[in-house]
C-alpha cells in the first residue's frame, strides 16, 4: 500500500523532496549526504537538523554552484598522499583507497565489494586489465577495471603486504600472494570486509555507509576540503576527457549509463572573472 500525501504518492513525493535538494545542494553542499540520488528518506530524517538549514538559506533564483574542487595534478596527489600517510591510523590501507578511488573512479560501494581476485592473477602478478564484476557494480553490468597506474598499485600491493604480515585473509601458499582470492580487498580496522546493507526498512538499495564515512575522513586527513567520494569522481572523469576520452568511453570506465549522467558528471560550475584570471600567467 503506497501513502498518498494531498493526492501524492509516496515515490512521487520522494522525487520532488530529491529533486529540491539536488538544487539546494548545488549552492552548497549538505554535510553528511554526497550522493542524494540514492538518500533515503530514513536518512534525509535523521539529517533534518542538516537538512533544513541548508535549505533555509536557499534562494531558487541564485543559480550560482559552488566553486568546485580544483583540478590537480601528480604532485597534489603525492601531497596528499604523503599527509593522509602520516595522519591515519590505517595508512597503507588508506592510502591504497585512495589511490583506488583516483585510479578507478568506481563508487564506495563498489569498491567495498571489491575481491582480491580482481586485482590479482593467480600468480600474485597484478591484474592490469581487469572487470568490476556484475555483483559488484551498482548498474549490475560488469564494465572494465584497470589497474594500470604504477602509484596506485605501489599502494596497493604495501596494504596486501601487511595483510600477509598480519596473516589476515590468507588463503593457500603459492597463490594470490598467499591470501584468499575470495577475500574483500579492502577491510575494517577489525579485519572485516565493509559492510554492504539496504539503506533501510523501506529502501532495499545496498549502500557501505562505513567505507563512505572512512572515504570522507580519508579526503578530509589527505587536505582536500570540500572534496567528497562524489567529487573525485568527477575529477576522474575530467581528466579521462582531457586525455581524449568521449562521453561513452567515460560512461563505460565510470558506470553511467546514459550521455546525459555524463555530461551532469563533466559539469563544471561557472566561476567569477576574478578567478578565472586569476594566476592566468
Amino acid at each position: 500500500m503506497e501513502y498518498v500525501f494531498w493526492g501524492q504518492g509516496h515515490s512521487t513525493v520522494e522525487r520532488q523532496i530529491k529533486s529540491l535538494l539536488l538544487k539546494v545542494s548545488r549552492q552548497r553542499p549538505i554535510r553528511g549526504l554526497d550522493d542524494l540520488p540514492f538518500v533515503s528518506l530514513g536518512l534525509l530524517r535523521r539529517s533534518a537538523p542538516v537538512v533544513m538549514e541548508a535549505v533555509r538559506g536557499f534562494s531558487p533564483n541564485d543559480q550560482r554552484r559552488p566553486t568546485p574542487p580544483p583540478m590537480f595534478g601528480d604532485e597534489q596527489v603525492a601531497a596528499g598522499a604523503h599527509r593522509l600517510r602520516r595522519l591515519s591510523s590505517n595508512p597503507n590501507r588508506d592510502v591504497a583507497l585512495l589511490y583506488i578511488l583516483l585510479c578507478t573512479g568506481a563508487k564506495p560501494l563498489e569498491i567495498a565489494r571489491m575481491l582480491v581476485r580482481d586485482y590479482l592473477n593467480h600468480d600474485g602478478s597484478v591484474r592490469g586489465e581487469s572487470e568490476l564484476r556484475q555483483q559488484a557494480a551498482i548498474g549490475g553490468h560488469a564494465r572494465p577495471l584497470y589497474f594500470s597506474s604504477a602509484r596506485a598499485c605501489a599502494a596497493i600491493d604495501s596494504y596486501l603486504e601487511e595483510r600477509s604480515r598480519r596473516k589476515v585473509g590468507l588463503g593457500s601458499k603459492g597463490a594470490y600472494r598467499g591470501l584468499d582470492p575470495e577475500s574483500a580487498l579492502f577491510l575494517t580496522e577489525h579485519c572485516r570486509p565493509f559492510e554492504v546493507r539496504p539503506r533501510s526498512v523501506r529502501d532495499p538499495r545496498p549502500t557501505s555507509p562505513v567505507l563512505i564515512a572512512t572515504y570522507r575522513v580519508i579526503l578530509h586527513r589527505a587536505g582536500w576540503e570540500g572534496f567528497t567520494a562524489q567529487a573525485v569522481r568527477r575529477i576522474v572523469a575530467q581528466r579521462l576527457t582531457e586525455r581524449g576520452a568521449d562521453k561513452q568511453q567515460v560512461g563505460q570506465l565510470l558506470g553511467l549509463a546514459s550521455n546525459r549522467s555524463v555530461k551532469r558528471l563533466l559539469e563544471r560550475p561557472p566561476q567569477s572573472l576574478e578567478a578565472l584570471v586569476k594566476d592566468l600567467v
